[in-house]
């Protein structure tokens, strides 16, 4: 089965820092929101530091995006009230990469969306650094986590500064306790074992998964893509769970 979490609607077109993605960003959500500009993980995998035409030393100096808050209100009093799928943080960038923990740009954000009633979904790498702002969740708003691996020795390899794997486990199982709905983006698939053994352990703590592939690296033309994708499609409806397999992983279907 393939769904995703919550409806869209017509929504006001001329708003500053709220956008609507386009390309494979769409497969994550209808509308988004950058709270930084750049990010402090230092993915080599990261397709940020091209798309914003940065040199990945320069993106890796991250910062709030300047007047980030008045600019997220104006967009918040434009879509209050109106029905649409939770606004997602963030594809450029991390809402909880570690100068957050300093500048509580995200904290302050969500405060913004609860007080217009517009849900939100945060999509990070930060792992138990987003639990400190469990409590201002409310019904429609969610929680989500990058997975890559198991091993930490291999997340270090290739996500220097993100939260290593139990530290992503551990932040998803505790929303996911406290009644937050919960996703994790398995993209990108490095390891496809690794990817599988993710489903097996952690499908009683999510709610819906998202599928996808490697991309932009020459270690994705080894792996046998249709191999892992009906095994990953095996593993989801054995334990019953939502998915949704991205574009580029589904051609190989």
């Amino acid at each position: 089965m393939q769904t995703t979490f919550g409806a869209r609607t017509i929504a006001p077109s001329k708003l500053e820092v709220i956008y609507e993605p386009a390309g494979r960003a769409r497969e994550y959500a209808a509308r988004a929101a950058n709270l930084f500009s750049g990010c402090e993980h230092g993915c080599i995998y990261c397709y940020a530091p091209s798309a914003t035409r940065k040199t990945r030393e320069s993106f890796s100096r991250a910062t709030p995006r300047a007047n980030i808050f008045g600019k997220l209100e104006s967009d918040l009093k434009k879509l209050s009230g109106m029905f649409i799928e939770p606004v997602l943080m963030s594809f450029t960038c991390d809402p909880y990469q570690p100068c957050e923990s300093a500048t509580e740009t995200t904290r302050k954000a969500i405060k913004l969306f609860r007080k217009y009633g517009v849900p939100f979904q945060v999509l990070t790498k930060g792992g138990m650094r987003a639990a400190r702002d469990f409590e201002l969740y409310g019904p429609n708003d969610v929680f989500a986590s990058t997975l890559t691996f198991i091993d930490a020795a291999d997340s270090l390899k290739w996500e220097p500064i993100a939260a290593k794997p139990e530290d992503r486990f551990k932040a998803i199982k505790l929303a996911h306790s406290k009644g937050i709905k919960t996703w994790v983006s398995l993209e990108p698939v490095i390891d496809p074992s690794q990817t599988l053994q993710i489903i097996k352990d952690m499908h009683e703590h999510v709610d819906l998964f998202k599928v996808g592939k490697l991309n932009h690296n020459t270690l994705g033309k080894s792996i046998d893509w249709a191999d892992f994708g009906h095994k990953a499609i095996d593993r989801l409806k054995h334990y019953g769970k939502e998915f949704y397999i991205k574009n580029d992983l589904r051609v190989y279907l």
